[in-house]
């Protein structure tokens, strides 16, 4: 018995960019063991393992791993799966929502593309510039106004806009983050007149040194932007990420409050790189 998977670049601009995601179909014979076993082969930055809803109103529930272990949030790697969903032909194009765990998030999907929408962010806390600039290898000299802040919708990413020639200068330091306590530093140079960033995210403790594109910290971004201070009828913008690691990647978000909370989106497409079969039982040697 095999199971079919394939390899999509989230937000590449074409294959070959983006974040590389391995999507396992079918997976629901698997056990957690098996999936981290795969996903370690796989070498993916995550594997999404796609599996029946247990909630009614979601049309797919994922499970997904790192090679350090199981991830529990699942944002990163919905615009990938669900893309990769639609364009086998197992989900029609239009509204779906994924389940991971008790979290379910709303996408608008087709075989190309697809945008991932989310509601109430976490508070944004303002943060202490030293300890993010030290664990990236910048100095104050090197910051560009507005917060340094921990913002996002699900995981808090930390935030530090700089100026625009210090997102490729920035060198992380794996010490410095293990001793300031930081799993991630998000790298951004925000542009107001072009309503774009320039960035790049390091994330040692998420198991990926630096991510060409990330969904979940396109959405804190939008949370950044609103703490800010959005124009009255919102934004939208991009972020381009991932030219340091030869992976392009655009990612395409908005963000508005209206007369409720806020709204973040983002999106773009998720090209296809390769396919393939996992022979099952799985050895695990």
């Amino acid at each position: 018995m095999t199971l079919p998977f394939e390899i999509v670049g989230i937000f590449g601009t074409g294959p070959g960019g983006g974040s590389p995601l391995a999507v396992v179909h079918d997976a629901e014979g698997l056990d957690p063991a098996d999936m981290a076993w795969i996903a370690a082969r796989l070498r993916a930055d995550e594997a999404a393992f796609v599996l029946p809803p247990t909630a009614p109103e979601a049309t797919h529930r994922v499970r997904v791993f790192t090679r350090r272990g199981e991830s529990p949030f699942g944002g990163h790697s919905a615009v990938g799966t669900a893309v990769a969903l639609v364009r086998s032909g197992r989900l029609p194009a239009g509204r779906v929502v994924q389940q991971c765990g008790e979290r379910l998030l709303t996408l608008r999907a087709d075989a190309e593309r697809a945008t991932v929408t989310a509601t109430g962010p976490q508070p944004a806390d303002a943060l202490d510039p030293g300890p993010l600039l030290d664990a990236v290898g910048l100095t104050g000299d090197d910051l560009d106004g507005g917060p340094v802040a921990a913002a996002g919708f699900g995981p808090r990413f930390h935030l530090l806009p700089v100026r625009r020639g210090a997102v490729a200068a920035a060198r992380p330091d794996p010490a410095a983050l293990e001793r300031a306590d930081l799993p991630d530093v998000f790298v951004f140079h925000w542009d107001a007149a072009a309503s774009a960033a320039t960035a790049r995210l390091f994330a040692p403790g998420y198991a990926i040194p630096e991510d060409p594109g990330c969904a979940s910290v396109g959405l804190a971004l939008g949370a950044w932007l609103d703490a800010r201070g959005l124009p009255g009828g919102g934004l939208a913008f991009r972020i381009e990420q991932g030219a340091e690691l030869g992976r392009p990647a655009v990612l395409e978000c908005t963000a508005g409050s209206g007369d409720g909370p806020l709204t973040a989106t983002v999106g773009g497409r998720a090209p296809q790189e390769l396919t393939g079969e996992i022979a099952v039982p799985v050895p695990r040697t």
